[in-house]
Parts: structure tokens; C-alpha cells; sequence
């Protein structure tokens, strides 16, 4: 275990995608395992849920794929303990990425969840419940380019129809922050004689996994 420092941090966004694998059961455990008749993938691999019933919580989650067999993978990181009953879904593995050589910070933010008052007639103190999670949200910072990387198209394009990224974040010594969001519109900031910036925020789909190399 180190600490987190900025600098040899690689920021990815997911470029091309391999055909979506089919999941027939998803483990109510920590780790979750998915059934996957030869899904054919390496560990390592990341990708996103989509078409999901029964564990509606699993809807859009992006997952890395680790200790493999040859028809399951394990959801790392992934507490699926609490999750509802998972009837059917696929995974959708990243295929290659591209650099967003141009940022230059990143901030995942947290957040206490709501409280639900579940005060009684009998209580002599308030009582409370946490109700639901904010939105997990990641702000970035990058350098204006004058002709956008292939990474800054592909959040560009993903603006333009209200889509959504998968995000790879690398650090130094192989561990990863793994997640999907819908970005929004790039900005950019020029001023004389400085240096031009921009910034964005992405909505995250779930929960943004820090894993282990």
C-alpha cells in the first residue's frame, strides 16, 4: 500500500468494445461471480452492464473482470451482497482505449446519503435511516488542445447523444479507479499569455471501483 501521488497517472476512455457476452447468474456475494458460458475473457478485462433484470443495481455498473474459469469471472470489487436476485444481463468488455493525454487532474467525490426520519410515537430522540447514495461524481481537468486527442472526441461524441463512457484510471503502481458516466461538455478556458484549460464532470453509473493491480 502507497499513497496516491499525481504524476505517471494514465486516464483512459474506452475506445472500441467486443461483442457483449451473455451472463445467465450473478452471485449475492463479496466478491459477485458471473456465470458466462466461455465468455473467452482474460483477467483484467473491464467493461459495463447492460440489459439487466432482476439486480436492477447492476444497470450500467462497470466491472473489471478477475479470477477467470472458463465459464465465470469475478466482479472485482463489487459487493453484490444486498443486490436483488440477478435473472438475466450482459457484459460488455472494452476492447481498446485511448489516452486523455491532455488531463491533467482528477477528483472522484463522495457524499453522506440522504437521512430518512424514522422517528416513533415512543422515541425520545430522533431517529434516522440512510436512504440513498448521491450520485458518485468525477470532475477532471485537462489542457486545451487545438485539435481534440481521440480521447476528448470520444467524450465530445458521448455528449452529443446523452451517452455514456467507460473510464480507466492507472495508477503508477497498477492500481485502477474503474468506471462508467455520462460526461459533460468539455470546456475551455484561453487567456492571454497562460496556458489554455478546461474541465468536465462525469455522472457516475454506480459506483466508481478502486482496485487493486
Amino acid at each position: 500500500m502507497a499513497n496516491v501521488k499525481g504524476r505517471g497517472v494514465r486516464v483512459e476512455i474506452a475506445a472500441t468494445y467486443s461483442a457483449a457476452k451473455t451472463v445467465t447468474a450473478v452471485t449475492l456475494a463479496s466478491t459477485g461471480v458471473a456465470t458466462s458460458t466461455s465468455h473467452g475473457m482474460a483477467n483484467d478485462v473491464v467493461g459495463f452492464w447492460s440489459g439487466v433484470t432482476g439486480m436492477a443495481q447492476l444497470e450500467g455498473q462497470a466491472t473489471r473482470v478477475k479470477n477467470t474459469a472458463a465459464n465465470a469471472f469475478d466482479l472485482q470489487g463489487l459487493n453484490t451482497t444486498a443486490y436483488s436476485a440477478f435473472t438475466a444481463g450482459t457484459f460488455t468488455p472494452v476492447a481498446t482505449w485511448a489516452t486523455l493525454s491532455e488531463s491533467t487532474s482528477y477528483s472522484i467525490g463522495g457524499g453522506a446519503a440522504e437521512k430518512l426520519d424514522v422517528t416513533r410515537l415512543i422515541d425520545i430522540t430522533k431517529q434516522e435511516e440512510q436512504g440513498l447514495l448521491p450520485v458518485a461524481n468525477v470532475a477532471m481537468n485537462v489542457i486545451a488542445q487545438d485539435t481534440p486527442t481521440a480521447a476528448m472526441l470520444l467524450l465530445d461524441g458521448a455528449v452529443q447523444v446523452q451517452g455514456a463512457v467507460v473510464v480507466r484510471i492507472t495508477l503508477p503502481n497498477g492500481a485502477v479507479r474503474v468506471f462508467r458516466a455520462e460526461p459533460s461538455l468539455p470546456g475551455e478556458d484561453v487567456q492571454q499569455g497562460q496556458v489554455g484549460t478546461g474541465s468536465l464532470d462525469m455522472a457516475v453509473k454506480g459506483f466508481v471501483l478502486k482496485l487493486a493491480a
